[in-house]
Formats: structure tokens, C-alpha cells, sequence
């Protein structure tokens, strides 16, 4: 069973890289989107370096959270997903225990 996360982010360089390790790092089947909403703070940057972790990624204005996490949605392949904040970050292999939780 694959999860599909989206990050919504916006002026987030800060937190950007913990939440991409975090996600990264789950020990699951993942895909990650990042969808950014045009930042001027070093997050594109960011993303661009770790581009070959994520299924998908943008860095463009938009109109907020919302519509950030809807340009994700429309590239999401997994069974479950959800969104993790970019000043968020995923306590490790909580995807897994949530992939347990969803085959049972």
C-alpha cells in the first residue's frame, strides 16, 4: 500500500529540509509532492536540491494552502493520503504503523 503526502509550503526555508528528511526517511512506501507557493526565502532552492525525492513538485504562486494541496492531489498515485505541513515534520515510521493500520 503506497501513501501519498503533499506539502503545502510557503516562506518555509527553515523548516523545509527537516519535513522533507522526515518524510523521507518514514521506511515506507511514500511518494512525496511538494507544492510551493512561489517563496522568495531559499525554498525553492531547497526543493530543487532535493528534487529526487519527491514524485512531483512546483514551485508557483498561488492562492494558499488549499489550492496548494489541490495541485497535489491531482498527481497523488497512492491509496491513502494526506498533507504534512512543511514546518512539520513525521515522527520516524509513523507512515508505517499508519500502512499497518490501513492493511488490517
Amino acid at each position: 500500500m503506497r501513501i501519498s503526502i503533499i506539502t503545502p509550503s510557503f516562506q518555509q526555508a527553515a523548516y523545509l529540509e527537516e519535513c522533507i528528511a522526515s518524510v523521507n526517511d518514514q521506511g515506507a512506501d511514500v511518494e512525496h509532492i511538494v507544492a510551493d507557493g512561489g517563496s522568495t526565502d531559499g525554498s525553492k532552492a531547497i526543493i530543487e536540491r532535493n528534487a529526487d525525492k519527491f514524485t512531483w513538485w512546483c514551485c508557483e504562486k498561488d492562492k494558499g494552502q488549499s489550492e496548494a494541496i489541490n495541485k497535489g492531489l491531482a498527481h497523488v498515485t497512492g491509496d491513502v493520503f494526506t498533507w504534512v505541513n512543511s514546518d512539520d515534520a513525521l515522527l520516524p515510521n509513523a507512515l508505517v504503523r499508519v500502512q499497518e493500520v490501513f492493511s488490517a
